[in-house]
């Protein structure tokens, strides 16, 4: 079974891990301490997802990084915005998100920004950086 840490909740959701600490203390999320690190089932990262307290703040997020690559006009550097709509349910869903989260919190893709919502038989991913990164984790998903 996948186990989620704070910083791949943070990643997911592209909230602070000092907001995922507080949805922690209000009860919105709940694990356990291993080795001194936060373990979250796909469970409870779902039920927080799903929370009506936390869905506003998570939808403001990932729709920011699309609202933000659209709107920047004087991009530096070659960048893409993917938006990936995948048929997932359940654990197939949750294991989507660990992929990009892993290869992400792994230092392997650098620069990158990323989304995961997982609603019904749909999971949407959004990633976004400079165009080889993305390009380069899109390659490593669709070839795992």
């Amino acid at each position: 079974m996948s186990t989620y840490t704070i910083n791949d909740i943070a990643t997911m959701t592209g909230l602070s891990t000092r907001t995922v600490r507080e949805y922690m203390k209000l009860g919105f999320l709940s694990g356990e301490k291993e080795n001194g690190i936060w373990r979250f089932t796909g469970e409870a990262v779902g039920a927080l997802f799903a929370n009506s307290a936390v869905t506003p703040s998570i939808k403001a997020k990932r729709n920011a990084l699309v609202y933000d690559f659209i709107l920047d006009e004087k991009k530096k550097n070659d960048e893409l915005c993917a938006v990936l709509d995948l048929m997932a349910e359940g654990a197939d869903a949750m294991d989507i998100s660990g992929f990009f989260c892993s290869a992400i919190n792994s230092g392997e893709f650098s620069g990158l920004a990323f989304s995961f919502e997982h609603s019904g038989k749909n999971a949407r991913v959004i990633v976004k950086g400079p165009a080889e990164e993305v390009l380069g984790i899109m390659n490593a998903y669709y070839n795992r």
